[in-house]
């Protein structure tokens, strides 16, 4: 008489897939933790060895480096959502920088006018290279392809001297402007009670449908948005006031926030990134999700380039080189972002942009060699990869490869 043994070899195989579904949820609703706790480590370390890490001064001066990687990186971000990649962002930033210094400073267009021209320029780059790729060419080509192009485009776009002053030009207080303190925790309670109307409709829509749900889901996590951002203003304002930058990356940021969770376009990018087949199955337009996504990073990175170009009162050769592509693909992965696409959140573009430059903040701070720096930034970009490979698609499971 035989035994039939499926049941007992089933078991574990449904065991484990019931254990890989868990620890991938994990994963996707935890992402930020690891990142967070990094951060901490890294913010411990360096504090250890100078108190003046943390200071006001220091973290005020922490913010604003990180401004233009965090704006780029943001961009970053939609592109590595719909499983793409990109590395001509950086050089685009300064193109678009000369455009628009060239045509407030040299031409005496208005600033408005300046700003409005850069931003179309890169959408317009972007719009471009993403034809390429829909056509079938490996956005990592084009973007390299891309690059060298733009390296060449800023010498036509700067004047002979290949270099614009913007000091003491209207363009100079895209960065030097600062928003008073009173200002500054006005607009921290108006985005808390925000996010407190936001929590209670979702609170309210969860009993409407019968779901569980409790005051918790909206206590806790008002306490910790009013946290951070009366923190971040008390923190900020020490000085002159809320600076600019720091306004327009934080605006950046939830506008982002609000059109990946909470509109269709959010729910299509995810969907492309994490099946591009099963995408197009469903009728969502995949070329057209893809196309959107380079010019949102066309955006970015000509605000980011403006921004740098205001902090650095001039545009050159020299601007968008350097590591800043590298680093805003750093702060995009490291912060939580997925290079496999479909996985991933805008803020991870803020908090991988700080551990990235925390790490060089530290480094400078302490008088230490640029290889240390770039010994760091490296391995914890090796690791938040590792990281994601384990955690989000189970590699360490028995039976997943």
């Amino acid at each position: 008489m035989s035994i039939s043994t499926s049941p007992a070899v089933g078991a574990p195989t449904a065991h484990r897939s019931r254990l890989s579904r868990a620890i991938e949820t994990a994963a996707r609703g935890h992402r930020s933790v690891p990142v967070l706790v990094v951060l901490a480590i890294i913010w411990a370390v360096f504090y250890s060895q100078s108190p003046a890490y943390l200071s006001f001064q220091n973290l005020t001066n922490l913010t604003l480096q990180i401004v233009t990687t965090a704006i780029l990186a943001l961009g970053v971000v939609f592109v590595l959502l719909v499983g793409e990649i990109d590395l001509s962002s950086a050089v685009l930033s300064g193109v678009c920088a000369a455009v628009a210094a060239g045509l407030t400073v040299n031409s005496g267009l208005p600033l408005p006018v300046g700003i409005a021209a850069a931003v179309a320029a890169g959408m317009a780059v972007m719009f471009v290279q993403a034809q390429a790729v829909m056509f079938g060419v490996p956005s990592l080509i084009v973007t390299l392809g891309g690059m060298v192009i733009l390296q060449g485009l800023i010498l036509v776009v700067l004047p002979p001297e290949f270099t614009i002053s913007v000091a003491g030009t209207p363009f100079a207080t895209i960065a030097s402007a600062a928003i008073p303190a009173g200002t500054s925790y006005a607009l921290a309670a108006v985005a808390t009670l925000a996010f407190v109307a936001y929590r209670l409709f979702q609170y309210r829509e969860r009993l409407s449908t019968g779901s569980l749900a409790s005051l918790t889901t909206i206590i806790v996590p008002s306490a910790l948005v009013a946290a951070v951002l009366f923190g971040g203003v008390f923190t900020l304002t020490r000085q002159r006031g809320l600076p600019m930058p720091v306004l327009i990356v934080a605006v950046m940021l939830l506008i982002a926030w609000y059109v990946t969770t909470q509109t269709r376009y959010g729910i299509h990018l995810y969907a492309v990134g994490g099946d591009r087949e099963a995408a197009q199955r469903a009728g969502i337009p995949v070329r057209r999700m893809v196309l959107y996504s380079f010019l949102v990073l066309g955006a970015c990175a000509a605000v980011a380039g403006m921004v740098d170009a205001s902090r650095q009162l001039g545009v050159s050769v020299t601007s968008g080189s350097g590591p800043l592509m590298l680093n805003a693909i750093a702060a995009a992965v490291v912060g939580g972002t997925s290079l496999f696409g479909g996985r991933g959140s805008i803020w991870s573009a803020l908090l991988g942009a700080l551990v990235i430059g925390s790490i060089s903040n530290g480094v400078q701070l302490l008088g230490l060699s640029t290889e240390v720096q770039y010994f760091a930034t490296g391995s914890v970009l090796i690791i938040a990869v590792a990281v994601d490979v384990v955690l989000t698609r189970g590699a360490l499971l028995p039976g997943r490869r």
